[in-house]
């Protein structure tokens, strides 16, 4: 039995919104996170001096997380949307 029989049917459109919702904001925040991740490593922006390279890239991973979570939040979508 999949996990999209076990949700009652009414609930199964919010929580495709929801997911959505997530997706959405995991793509804006980790573009965000990881460009500004990158600027930072290649000491373009204004703090590059006060942070280190791992800061930087931790930053970047940091966006790429949230990508990833965007990603799952678009499968979510996916799943209980149809």
């Amino acid at each position: 039995m999949a996990l999209k029989d076990n949700v009652p049917k009414p609930l199964r459109g919010p929580i495709g919104f929801g997911s959505i919702g997530v997706m959405i904001l995991g793509l804006v925040i980790g573009y965000i996170f990881f460009f500004v991740g990158l600027t930072l490593y290649f000491g373009m922006g204004d703090p590059a001096e006060a942070l280190s390279s791992v800061e930087s890239l931790t930053i970047s991973a940091f966006g790429l997380a949230c990508v990833a979570m965007g990603y799952l939040g678009w499968k979510g979508f996916n799943y209980f949307a149809y």
